[in-house]
């Protein structure tokens, strides 16, 4: 188990697996950048509690799919309900039908990153532990907000320069002690 360190998040992603929802952030730390893979997430949205029964019918054919009573209220002070999902598409899935049958549906545009981040109170500077595999990657990574950590970043711009088609006119880099273009055009051209 790796110790508790810091990081700064900078990119978050997410794929659906056969095992559920796959969540991984890359961290700027002290040492480098740095990818974290949480364990396995769940989706969730909210509906009305008092459309627990139609909502229970017209999902009664799906797996993976949990209906769960919470101490939650919307913002007319009504009870909700959760639906937890395995994969975060078929909440999706499970949300349009909702929809179509006329089951208001709150929060299932959040994607599994944010809502992770939103839930733990996470900005950017985080505290963080899990496995690390030796490639690189720490796994069953556990983050936690660290409100005063600051790293030293780096920056650096990319330009790509296409016209309307896609064809690649050229590309250009500043930034970390580069400053650089790539231009393009026939062989032996200056």
């Amino acid at each position: 188990m790796l110790d508790q360190q810091q990081g700064f998040v900078l990119t978050r992603h997410w794929r659906d697996t056969p095992q559920g929802t796959e969540v991984e952030f890359w961290l700027a730390t002290d040492d480098g950048p740095c990818r974290v893979q949480l364990p396995h997430q769940t989706s969730v949205a909210f509906f009305p509690a008092e459309r627990h029964g139609q909502v229970a019918s017209l999902l009664r054919g799906e797996r993976d799919v949990e209906l769960r009573a919470l101490d939650l209220r919307d913002f007319q002070q009504r009870p909700v309900m959760g639906l937890y999902c395995w994969q975060h598409q078929q909440q999706l899935r499970a949300e349009r039908l909702l929809r179509r049958a006329g089951v208001p549906v709150f929060e299932a545009d959040i994607r599994p990153p944010e809502r992770y981040m939103m839930e733990r109170f996470i900005t950017a500077p985080v505290r963080f532990s899990g496995l690390p595999d030796g490639s690189g990657l720490v796994r069953q990574a556990r983050m936690r907000s660290a409100p005063d950590y600051r790293p030293r970043l780096r920056l650096a711009s990319l330009d790509v320069e296409t016209n309307r088609h896609g064809e690649l006119y050229s590309i250009a880099v500043e930034g970390c002690g580069e400053r650089q273009v790539w231009v393009l055009g026939p062989l032996g051209a200056s």
